[in-house]
């Protein structure tokens, strides 16, 4: 059985009288069309905000080691537990996949930044809007596409990415203002940063790329196995 975590991220309202992590069902539903499970991954401190002692990190591990796969979320807050997976999966080559604030905050695992300086014009809270991008024609996610060079994609944030943002990384997608719109890492199993949201996109060659990362999780469950 090939596990898939998908990384609870904070969802605080100042209104509400909870706190609260979230987990986007549009994940699982996909995750479990791929024939993988999915579960969800809290952080294992009371403030997911503060550094993790070596006892929560243990603790936090054996969750982690349940896992083939991981998917950083979208969202507008982010706790050190996001990026604590991001790290803990490029170091010990795990599939990982971020969409929008998962594509932040796998940059910020390496050292990378954003944008301080936030840009609503790229914030359409359209479910139909697409924009286009151009998509570098040798990296891993220009095959995922079926090797189409423009392709349309959603555009539900303010938090941009240029290229001088991106230090340990390869940028393989800008949108017609250059701005970053998805890397990768050529040397992992499966590392793949979007700044758009592919899990509400009914599109053939969107779902690819979830096909494309659940296979990874399953080949890596495999060899963990072996």
């Amino acid at each position: 059985m090939t596990i898939i975590g998908i990384v609870a991220k904070p969802a605080n309202d100042s209104k509400s009288m909870w706190t609260k992590q979230k987990l986007t069902d549009d994940f699982r539903k996909i995750i479990i069309k791929n024939n993988a499970v999915a579960i969800g991954i809290l952080p294992t401190n009371i403030d997911y905000n503060k550094i993790m002692t070596d006892s929560e990190k243990e603790n936090f591990h054996k969750v982690l080691n349940m896992c083939d796969g991981f998917i950083l979320q979208g969202g507008w807050q982010t706790g050190n537990h996001e990026i604590y997976v991001a790290k803990y999966a490029i170091e010990n080559d795990i599939p990982l996949l971020g969409t929008c604030c998962g594509l932040n905050n796998i940059l910020f695992s390496q050292g990378d930044t954003v944008q301080k300086e936030r840009d609503e014009s790229h914030n359409v809270y359209d479910r139909n809007y697409r924009h286009e991008i151009i998509i570098d024609e040798k990296s891993r996610l220009y095959k995922i596409l079926e090797e189409n060079k423009v392709v349309g994609v959603n555009s539900i944030h303010n938090v941009m990415i240029k290229d001088s943002d991106v230090k340990h990384f390869d940028i393989v997608a800008h949108d017609l203002n250059g701005f970053v719109e998805a890397v990768e890492l050529k040397n992992k199993k499966f590392c793949l940063g979007l700044k758009w949201h592919p899990e509400i996109m009914e599109e053939d060659i969107m779902q690819n790329i979830f096909k494309e990362f659940v296979k990874a999780c399953h080949d890596y469950n495999k060899e963990k196995n072996h």
